[in-house]
C-alpha cells in the first residue's frame, strides 16, 4: 500500500502538451485541477478549487478572464500555479512570479519550468538521498526565486506530511 509520501513523491504536473488544447468550461476545470492535484487535497483536508474561487482568482485579476464562459490551456496553466503556490505565497506574490516568469520565457516554458522546479523540489525533500537529485551545475540566476518557492512548498508539504504520522 503506497503512502502519502510515496504519493507526493511520484507527483506529476502535467507538462503545457499535456493539458487539454481545447476550450473548458468552469466544472471541466474544476475536474482537471482537483484530478491532478488530489494528493495535496488530501494533506490539506479542503477542496484545492471551486468554482467560486475560479471566479474570485479572476475578478481579482490573477487570471484573465474566461472567453464566452471558456477557458483556454493558458488559464489552466495559471490555475496549476496559483493552486499549488497559494499555500505559501500571497495571491500578489504569485502574481508577481508569474509575470517575472513570463517576462523572460514564453507561458509554455514559464509553465514548463514551473512543474520541472516542483517536482525536482519535492524529490530534492522527499528523497534527499537519491542520486537523481544531485545538480551538478549551479541554476540561472533567473530561476534562483522559482526555485526558492518550489523549495518552499516541497518543505511545507514534507512537514504537513511528517506532522500528520505522528
Amino acid at each position: 500500500m503506497k503512502t502519502i509520501s510515496e504519493d507526493i513523491l511520484n507527483f506529476h504536473c502535467p507538462r503545457w502538451n499535456e493539458l487539454p488544447d481545447i476550450d473548458l468550461y468552469m466544472d471541466q476545470l474544476v475536474s482537471i485541477l482537483e484530478k491532478n492535484l488530489a494528493v495535496f487535497e488530501e494533506i490539506w483536508g479542503e477542496k484545492i478549487i471551486t468554482s467560486m474561487m475560479i471566479n474570485n482568482y479572476v475578478k481579482q485579476k490573477v487570471v484573465e478572464p474566461p472567453v464566452k464562459k471558456r477557458y483556454n490551456r493558458g488559464h489552466l496553466a495559471y490555475f496549476f500555479v496559483v493552486c499549488i503556490m497559494k499555500r505559501i505565497l500571497s495571491i500578489s506574490e504569485i502574481c508577481d512570479l508569474i509575470a517575472y516568469l513570463i517576462s523572460i520565457y514564453s507561458i509554455d516554458q514559464a509553465y514548463n519550468l514551473f512543474c520541472d522546479e516542483l517536482e525536482n523540489a519535492i524529490k530534492e525533500v522527499f528523497s534527499p538521498d537519491t542520486k537523481e537529485n544531485t545538480q551538478i551545475k549551479e541554476p540561472e540566476h533567473e530561476l534562483i526565486i522559482l526555485k526558492s518557492a518550489a523549495l518552499a512548498f516541497a518543505n511545507k508539504m514534507y512537514f504537513q506530511v511528517g506532522i500528520k504520522n505522528l
